[in-house]
């Protein structure tokens, strides 16, 4: 089916058991500009047959999640995340509770990494786990967000069916440090074979970020307040 993940309608309430997925990568591909260059030519030949499909002159971008300044100049983060939470929230419609949304994503940026999961925490999900695995080599070298991550990171998440319970960020702090200290060891011996820096951040970040979703907007720090994504 061709169309917006913004609107599921053709799925009905909780009727899907999972759902896969690999969000853009904020304002570092865009993929439909890309795609205008095979668009035009597939037009010329497939008009006729699929109508619907090659009715525009162009790729559809109305509705593109990503971060283009041109089309976007007042916010163009922010017109990226509004998509994106759009989207979750369309995904966490469609799928039962006690569903599974899966999804990988990786950048060396912070700004891309808080817009996807903000977006994926406000949509109503959690972090379950995260799982690193080697990315994909043929992307090209340094090449559309890969110049210093190896590693992909696998997100499973799941529908938060509570209210998140506030905790604080030094008790939360501490229950991280322990699960981090775990992994330590292997950290370091992937290290010593080359392991670069930004992957071990990677998934320290992904392991912390899974305590936090789970009290969302309810990790409070001393002065009261929320903690937000970017500090977590």
């Amino acid at each position: 089916h061709q169309g917006s993940s913004t609107d599921l309608n053709r799925l009905r309430d909780k009727s899907v058991d999972l759902v896969i997925t690999d969000p853009p990568f904020g304002d570092l591909v865009q993929y439909s500009e890309l795609a205008d260059f095979f668009y035009v030519w597939l037009r010329l030949v497939l008009r006729a047959r699929y109508p619907e499909v090659y009715s525009s002159e162009y790729t559809p971008k109305t509705l593109e999640a990503v971060a283009n300044k041109f089309r976007e100049p007042e916010d163009a983060n922010g017109f990226y995340q509004k998509l994106l939470t759009q989207c979750w929230r369309e995904s966490h419609r469609a799928l039962k509770d006690g569903g599974i949304l899966a999804f990988t994503f990786h950048h060396s940026e912070d700004e891309p990494w808080v817009a996807v999961l903000e977006s994926l925490f406000d949509a109503g999900f959690y972090l379950e786990a995260t799982y690193p695995i080697r990315s994909d080599e043929t992307k090209g070298d340094g090449q559309f967000g890969s110049q210093k991550v190896e590693y992909d990171i696998i997100h499973v998440c799941r529908k938060r069916t509570e209210e998140p319970k506030p905790v604080s960020w030094a008790r939360m702090r501490r229950e991280v440090l322990e699960d981090v200290r775990r992994l330590q060891q292997l950290l370091q011996n992937h290290a010593k074979e080359g392991l670069p820096e930004a992957d071990i951040q990677v998934i320290k970040r992904g392991k912390a970020l899974e305590y936090f979703s789970r009290h969302y907007g309810k990790v409070l720090v001393d002065d009261g307040r929320s903690m937000s994504v970017l500090e977590a």
